[in-house]
């Protein structure tokens, strides 16, 4: 059966915390431009103003930190954030979290896109224990649905909602063992593996220009 029911506002703490951990440094217009070329409007349902609320929201609260401002030519000055230790760690939980729930798809999605932050085991371990999740609510759901057909006060159409839950679950739980399957087998690049993609040259010339992290630059100069 699904676990607790995920806070709102998980999806988009971990995906602006985990695209700042990407790039940190990073100041909030290129964090901006960068989800919103990740679509996350479509699939993640951030509205790209809503990044610049959750940027100042999570410095509230101490999970950012300001490090300085960047100008670019004419440009106004803008203000540069990173992960403080605090951050690093909510990061991890909420993708930890993330990887686990079944209540929030979208939460779900966005952990599938940050799980190269843990190690491929741990990845490993978390997707069996997602398997055997979603296997057990299946058997939950098949069991309302008995207890329903056998209640003659109630109709037989109430079903119609946990077999549409049951036939979205076994499609997610098909996706989950062929997923499971292929990290085990070595698919992706996970931490402490070398990594099998870089950002293009011209990516690369655009993250330089607006002043993100060089770290993100001295990891292209290495593999070039």
């Amino acid at each position: 059966m699904p676990g607790p029911a995920t806070p709102q506002g998980s999806s988009t703490r971990l995906l602006v915390l985990g695209c700042v951990r990407i790039f940190q440094p990073v100041h909030g217009y290129f964090l901006r431009r960068e989800l919103v070329s990740w679509e996350v409007d479509q699939w993640a349902h951030v509205h790209p103003g809503s990044i610049y609320n959750a940027l100042k929201s999570l410095t509230r609260s101490g999970l950012l930190e300001e490090v300085g401002v960047v100008a670019d030519g004419p440009r106004p000055q803008r203000t540069t954030y990173r992960l403080t230790d605090a951050g690093e760690d909510e990061f991890l939980a909420l993708l930890r979290a993330g990887l686990l729930s079944v209540d929030d798809p979208t939460f779900f999605l966005t952990a599938v896109n940050m799980a190269f932050a843990l190690p491929r085991d741990e990845v490993v371990r978390t997707l069996e224990t997602r398997v055997e999740v979603l296997e057990e609510y299946l058997r939950v759901l098949a069991a309302q649905i008995q207890q329903i057909l056998g209640e003659k006060d109630t109709p037989d159409t109430a079903t119609e909602v946990a077999r549409l839950i049951s036939a979205r679950t076994r499609g997610e739980l098909e996706w989950a063992r062929d997923f499971l399957d292929r990290v085990r087998a070595g698919a992706y690049a996970f931490q402490g593996e070398p990594p099998l993609w870089t950002p293009t040259p011209e990516q690369i010339e655009v993250a330089r220009l607006a002043g993100v992290g060089p770290g993100v630059v001295a990891a292209h100069d290495v593999d070039t």
